[in-house]
């Protein structure tokens, strides 16, 4: 199984984002908001841009990618934590680039910017971009939150139990997912869990969650599926496919080389 990206990412990442964010400085450079626009001097203002893109962008997305780390850890709403967690980080962005702003940019001529009206400035830009950021590039933060972090040698894997231990994988799924499990979706190097109550997402192969789900009453389906009998509604036949409709409305495929296995258990 790959390694799961590390909290505060690679150097190819950065790089990745830091050219990103040049582009957005030179954009805002160019269209001069907030009164930058009165600078007649394109390249200065480009410039001044640009630096206070790129002295955002590394506050900031330490705030997004930590956010994203407590909210998951501590089964928080991910969208409150990191709107809480930029407001929050703005301020002292704001004051940095209140200085910032008084030395490099020449209209200022040392005169400081009210602390109130630059942290509106910063707020504004800050929250819609760290969204962005977070739900365009977020590189399996989700998964790789729930399960430890390590800065230097990549994330810490959770606990395993033992092989045919029913409640080891149960034990790794938030409370608030509950213990009524439904089935299994492989999601490339995660498994995602489905429960009455919902879903999410755990680091594990597929076959080693059906090793520790051991004696739970239930089929791999398919390469990516496995299902708990007592979640199928009915199976449902389209033209040559099965397809498993579960208690909550989920529909499974079938792979052919299951169906008779699964006449075989007496599900059919």
């Amino acid at each position: 199984m790959s390694e799961t990206p590390r909290l505060f990412g690679t150097p190819r990442e950065w790089a990745i984002d830091l050219a990103i964010m040049t582009v957005v400085g030179v954009f805002l450079g160019l269209i001069g908001p907030f009164g930058s626009f009165d600078n007649p001097d394109v390249a200065a203002r480009v410039a001044y841009w640009v630096a206070n893109v790129w002295i955002g962008f590394i506050a900031l997305s330490t705030v997004v990618r930590l956010s994203a780390a407590g909210a998951m850890r501590f089964d928080l709403p991910v969208w409150f934590v990191i709107a809480v967690g930029v407001a929050v980080g703005a301020l002292p962005l704001a004051l940095g680039l209140r200085y910032f702003s008084a030395w490099v940019w020449p209209p200022n001529h040392g005169h400081l910017t009210p602390l109130f009206t630059q942290y509106i400035q910063v707020l504004a830009l800050s929250e819609p971009l760290s969204f962005a950021y977070y739900f365009t590039v977020d590189r399996g933060w989700r998964g790789a939150a729930k399960h430890g972090w390590n800065a230097a040698a990549g994330p810490v894997p959770a606990p395993r139990a033992a092989a045919g231990v029913g409640a080891g994988f149960l034990d790794r799924l938030p409370a608030r997912l509950g213990r009524e499990l439904l089935c299994l979706q492989m999601e490339d190097h995660y498994v995602r869990a489905h429960t009455a109550r919902g879903s999410d997402l755990v680091l594990t192969p597929l076959k080693d969650a059906i090793a520790e789900l051991g004696a739970t009453e239930g089929l791999q389906v398919h390469r990516s599926w496995w299902v708990a009998r007592a979640a199928v509604a009915e199976p449902v036949t389209s033209g040559r496919n099965l397809i498993l409709r579960l208690s909550n409305g989920l529909e499974v495929p079938v792979s052919r080389a299951s169906v008779a296995k699964l006449r075989a258990a007496g599900w059919l």
